[in-house]
């Protein structure tokens, strides 16, 4: 910003002693004509000119204890600085539901950012809590992305079509997600997508649904690797589908574990399951507060909920309260990738809300 002002020296002090500026230079030392002060990559530049006043929204560290509340604190030449706090999380009480949403046949896409078309698999996000998000991308090529984290209890990424190239902070080189694969992104780890396939797409599901993006200034990928880097307690999943493994649950059920409940202390158990035709997943009952939900990866069948049947085509996704049980009989061979979060805790059981 470039702001005009009487008194360089009244302007300097007061952006130092309260908006928490650091000088950077001023000139001429006899009688300052100019003067530059920086905050967190913020740049202000001083001159001698008439004011028209300028306003400047600055965010608290949590060590700023001997700065002003939030609130405007106006000094010299009209300039005021709105002190404000740091963003909060806010992870709302979710509203479980039983529905069966729309498949890829039926689904409502809408565009979203970097030309990546979105559609809602669960519409009312159960109450702002929980977002389950399809995404594609039509066209192969690089991706406009840059290094960010976000700020969430659980997130995770499943491949569903064609490949993305990824890379993640303490992960090492950059990868490529196949369809089938999928990661975890603990709270605050920075990433960055590279590059898609043509037709790429990909299931994201976020908890809670709205939540703040940072970009990162400083850190850059690939960083290296450590193995034991946790995030708020949470560690990195990357699950492979070729090396996915196997095990029977009942005639005609395999299910295939990912690792990622482990990970996250219990918070999201995912999983795949798969149905061999005319054979049948029960899904009983669980604790209060687990919602689930199953997005059908691939194939068809049919559910019976309550005496209430339902058909599921490819794309469609189920939501299930936790007091309900459900029967999945596949019409051809069906892939499930089912989500159990853990919403009996208060939030900050599973890291501290700051």
């Amino acid at each position: 910003m470039s702001i005009p002002v009487t008194s360089i020296a009244d302007a300097v002090e007061f952006l130092r002693t309260v908006g928490g500026f650091e000088l950077r230079r001023i000139q001429p030392a006899d009688s300052p004509r100019e003067a530059r002060l920086e905050r967190d990559g913020t740049l202000v530049d001083l001159h001698i000119g008439t004011p028209t006043g300028a306003r400047l929204v600055i965010e608290r560290h949590p060590s700023d204890d001997s700065r002003p509340d939030d609130g405007d604190v106006e000094g010299p030449d009209g300039i005021v600085i709105r002190m404000t706090a740091p963003p909060c999380l806010v992870v709302p009480m979710i509203r479980e539901e039983t529905t069966v949403g729309d498949g890829d046949a039926v689904g409502a896409w809408h565009l979203g950012r970097a030309d990546m078309e979105y559609r809602d698999l669960v519409p009312s996000r159960l109450g702002g809590a929980v977002i389950a998000s399809h995404i594609r991308v039509r066209a192969a090529g690089p991706v406009p992305d840059y290094v960010h984290h976000h700020d969430v209890l659980f997130q995770l990424i499943f491949c569903r079509r064609g490949w993305v190239k990824v890379v993640y902070e303490d992960q090492g080189d950059p990868f490529v997600l196949q369809a089938g694969d999928c990661v975890t992104q603990p709270p605050g780890i920075r990433h960055r997508v590279l590059e898609n396939s043509d037709g790429m797409e990909v299931v994201e599901i976020g908890y809670p649904a709205e939540h703040m993006t940072t970009v990162e200034r400083t850190l850059k990928l690939p960083n290296g690797v450590n193995p034991d880097r946790r995030w708020h307690g949470q560690a990195f999943v990357r699950h492979d589908a070729s090396n996915r493994s196997w095990t029977s649950l009942s005639l005609g059920v395999e299910r295939s574990e990912t690792g990622i409940r482990g990970a996250t202390a219990g918070l999201a158990d995912v999983d795949l399951v798969r149905i061999e035709p005319d054979s049948t997943l029960t899904l009983e009952s669980v604790g209060a507060n687990h919602p689930r939900l199953l997005f059908v990866v691939s194939g068809s069948a049919v559910v019976n909920v309550d005496g209430t049947r339902r058909d599921l085509a490819e794309g469609t996704t189920l939501s299930l309260r936790s007091e309900h049980r459900a029967e999945i009989t596949a019409r051809s061979v069906t892939t499930l990738l089912r989500i159990i979060l853990d919403a009996s805790q208060d939030p900050g059981y599973w890291r501290p809300i700051v």
